[in-house]
């Protein structure tokens, strides 16, 4: 019973710091002043970086599933090899469907999709700030705003992954509490991102 919080800490740490240094996935927000507007062009190249071309990417699907395979989440995928592959590609679908909405709805309104980190000072500041941004974003005028294309994204991608599950695990409540879960992670996730130039100097040490 030990081994499933260690083995899952270790991922969620192993998923924080492939994700560090996956630019333009994180930016300073310049003092006084709007981020600059992504083109269309880097919004493509952040949403192929982030689904499908970066360590982050792979360890966002194989920590859920392996967690799901420790709790044999569902019963009726089994266990072994074949039953980790199906959990990891049902993962690996809901991050993609995730991702390609949050990316096209921000797009269509303009907003940033990658965390602009805090100008504020202390670490209680810049931790609250940090999840904080797990809900809101900053808009094409620089103004923070409520991050509508992730929060609809993720509520879009736990409904139509539910589809491919089993009798059992299709129901409504259940999508949305995998999509609240969903924000809650990438929430914490932020705090990497936050306090990513810091990290790195430790583990360069």
């Amino acid at each position: 019973m030990i081994m499933r919080p260690l083995v899952l800490v270790w991922l969620l740490a192993a998923t924080s710091l492939a994700c560090l240094g996956d630019e333009p996935s994180s930016a300073p927000a310049p003092p006084n002043s709007a981020p600059a507007p992504l083109t269309s062009s880097e919004r493509w190249h952040l949403y192929l970086r982030q689904s499908y071309l970066s360590p982050g990417a792979f360890f966002a699907s194989a920590g859920p599933a392996l967690g799901a395979q420790m709790n044999n989440e569902p019963p009726q995928w089994g266990q072994g090899m074949a039953g980790y592959s199906r959990r990891l590609a049902d993962r690996f679908g809901r991050l993609t469907l995730q991702n390609s909405f949050e990316a096209a709805g921000a797009a269509a309104l303009g907003h940033e999709v990658r965390y602009i980190r805090s100008q504020k000072k202390g670490f209680l500041p810049r931790a609250g700030y940090a999840l904080a941004m797990g809900v809101m974003t900053y808009d094409r005028n620089g103004n923070l705003a409520p991050h509508y294309a992730r929060l609809g994204g993720s509520v879009g991608a736990q409904f139509i992954g539910n589809l491919w599950m089993p009798d059992g695990y299709r129901n409504p409540g259940r999508a949305l509490r995998g999509a609240g879960m969903e924000v809650g992670i990438r929430s914490f996730f932020n705090l990497f991102n936050e306090f990513g130039p810091e990290l790195k100097r430790v583990f360069r040490k």
